[in-house]
């Protein structure tokens, strides 16, 4: 018997990550939709098809295509979403001290690959394509 494409599980985790108002995804918010394994099937297919990007262990971000350039890339930037993540486990940070100092008005240097301080424990490791998020 032949399973319609309204019955499937990817069409019921891609219904439910429209849903999500967040650009980060958690691999939980799947929960209930199918097994570990049909869920991590999903994932990557989502993954391939470049509707999502895996960022660490279960965590992904939603990918938005451009139609001029024919590439996709994270809605907010990086800096933005690892942050996100951030707020998503409920970990307390704040900007880097030069990243504070030039939105304060304080420098003219701009931070181009600013830290994040961590308040809390996080020991995952968060990338996106071949740059890893700075925290400290």
């Amino acid at each position: 018997m032949k399973v319609k494409y309204k019955d499937s599980i990817e069409y019921k985790a891609l219904q439910r990550l429209k849903k999500i108002r967040s650009n980060v995804v958690l691999r939980k918010d799947f929960d209930g939709l199918g097994s570990y394994r049909q869920i991590s099937r999903v994932l990557s297919r989502f993954v391939k098809n470049e509707r999502l990007v895996k960022l660490g262990v279960a965590v992904y971000a939603k990918l938005i295509h451009s139609k001029i350039t024919q590439a996709s890339y994270l809605k907010e930037g990086m800096i933005a979403t690892m942050r996100a993540v951030l707020n998503k486990f409920n970990i307390c940070w704040e900007a880097s001290k030069q990243e504070r100092d030039y939105n304060a008005g304080q420098s003219t240097q701009i931070p181009v690959n600013p830290t994040t301080t961590l308040k809390d424990r996080f020991r995952r490791k968060l990338s996106y394509r071949d740059m890893e998020f700075k925290y400290e």
